[in-house]
């Protein structure tokens, strides 16, 4: 049966280009409705029961916040907003993702990848005959505290961690971060498909690489759109040697 999805958005124009591009993205998706309220987007929500919630925050009446609180607890919610200030509260209520307007087609489609993961995770399988173990549960987002203010960065946006001194610092497309997991508890909790270890200080996001220059017997790893290069120590050369 294909996933269901109900969006929630005061603005016409924005409700039509996310119909739009999910319609792209996602063909498969059944659009059950969109609400312009949050009055409306409960009553639909409850009646219609989509796997999916696209909410915005900021609306006449209800805001998306107690509308995600009030949800059925089979439904994803994803925030659509043009606020980042609200990105605590959302994940507090339980959101699986929190995009920031405008919305690019990319980020959109980190955001459907990962939908369509959970909801495969989420169907039923047919009894093992024997207890199969539980998959890895790599980290989606990072909290990272810069003063009074808590910044989210979901994992997706990292371009590289790098220990600085009993820190690690967070490079992503929108800036930089110091958070206090160090490296060698950051690697375990990544997906292992997208971040690799080059290096006893640097982990850096696969989709980032632009190419790899061999030095004599060692390697240089260029990132995409950054002038610095990052040496690969021989302890964890061998996952590049054949790329």
């Amino acid at each position: 049966m294909n996933p269901t999805a109900l969006i929630v958005e005061d603005e016409p124009l924005l409700r039509a280009e996310l119909r739009d591009k999910l319609a792209e993205l996602w063909p498969e998706l059944t659009l059950l409705g969109e609400a312009a309220n949050g009055v409306e987007a409960l009553r639909m929500m409850h009646a219609l029961q989509p796997d999916v919630l696209f909410l915005d925050i900021q609306m006449p009446g209800i805001d998306g916040i107690a509308v995600a609180q009030q949800a059925p607890s089979a439904s994803q919610i994803v925030f659509v907003t043009a606020f980042g200030c609200h990105a605590l509260q959302a994940f507090d209520a339980g959101a699986v993702d929190y995009l920031v307007k405008p919305i690019t087609m990319a980020r959109l489609a980190a955001t459907v990848n990962r939908l369509r993961t959970r909801s495969a995770a989420q169907r039923p399988a047919p009894a093992p005959s024997a207890p199969a173990p539980a998959a890895p549960r790599h980290i989606k987002w990072i909290k990272a505290s810069l003063g009074d203010t808590v910044r989210l960065i979901m994992v997706d946006d990292v371009v590289l961690f790098q220990a600085d001194g009993k820190c690690t610092r967070v490079v992503s497309g929108a800036g930089e971060a110091l958070i206090r997991t160090p490296l060698k508890t950051l690697i375990g909790q990544l997906d292992p498909e997208q971040f690799a270890q080059i290096h006893r200080s640097t982990i850096v996001n696969l989709r980032e690489v632009d190419r790899i220059e061999r030095q004599g017997a060692g390697m240089l790893l260029h990132l995409r759109g950054r002038r610095e290069t990052y040496p690969v120590s021989e302890a964890f050369a061998r996952q590049f040697r054949q790329m």
